[in-house]
């Protein structure tokens, strides 16, 4: 199933976030701007962050999300 233009926008917003930060958020941080920003709640973040680490643009440590190269390129095109 294809993302709805409101999943990509949200996508795009948390790796701009991401790239900010020197490309690492921890998990409340990133949460609360997700909630905030894209009104995500609790399970809508998760599935939006396990669908940016399978497509390798983050990596997650446990506690932080960390941008990877793949995700720092997609954001090469986005406005900071």
């Amino acid at each position: 199933m294809a993302a709805s233009v409101d999943d990509q926008t949200a996508r795009k917003g948390i790796l701009k976030q991401l790239a900010r930060n020197a490309g690492s958020v921890h998990i409340r941080e990133l949460h609360e701007f997700s909630t905030l920003r894209f009104s995500r709640g609790h399970q809508e973040f998760s599935a939006l962050m396990e669908g940016l680490v399978a497509d390798g643009l983050v990596l997650y440590d446990g506690q932080v999300f960390h941008l990877t190269e793949e995700g720092q390129a997609a954001c090469g095109g986005m406005l900071m």
